[in-house]
């Protein structure tokens, strides 16, 4: 009988320290905008690829404004001393923050995050995957606490 239960506890041990991963975290969506309930989902992955224009018109405009000192895009005197890279347009769909840098020049889009700290979530929100032919998803942390996200990063591979 004695060597039943050590068999038993040792399975329980071993089972144990095979489940690490923490349950996720289920993070509710904001509620949405009156009159978008019958925009099309968010699909970070459709994006992939596409330059700014296209990206614009999937997502709906962006929060910044002409108005802005860094607003939707750059002034001419912006894009002469920035040559056009690396400006930054932030969007918000069904709940997600994505921002998403481009060329203001070539209209390339360089990258897509999208904020938030739940790897899992950001992932099936965005319908995404780790594993993907024609992009990576790279884990944004927190440079306060290196444990911690902020975000998954999208780039085109």
């Amino acid at each position: 009988m004695s060597r039943a239960c050590l068999l038993l506890m040792l399975v329980l041990l071993c089972g144990g320290a095979a489940c690490t991963r923490s349950a996720p975290v289920v993070e509710s969506p904001a509620p949405g905008r009156p009159g978008h309930s019958n925009s099309r989902p968010l699909n970070v992955a459709a994006l992939v690829g596409r330059n700014i224009d296209q990206v614009r018109q999937r997502l709906g405009p962006p929060r910044e404004t002409r108005q802005q000192p860094v607003g939707l895009e750059p002034t001419a005197e912006q894009l002469r001393a920035t040559r056009g890279e690396g400006w930054i347009n932030t969007f918000e769909k069904d709940g997600t923050t994505i921002v998403v840098t481009f060329n203001a020049r070539t209209r390339e889009v360089q990258d897509l995050v999208l904020v938030g700290s739940n790897e899992d979530e950001l992932l099936r929100r965005g319908n995404l995957d780790f594993v993907a032919d024609n992009y990576l998803v790279l884990p944004v942390t927190d440079p306060a606490a290196p444990s911690r996200i902020m975000g998954v990063r999208v780039v085109a591979r």
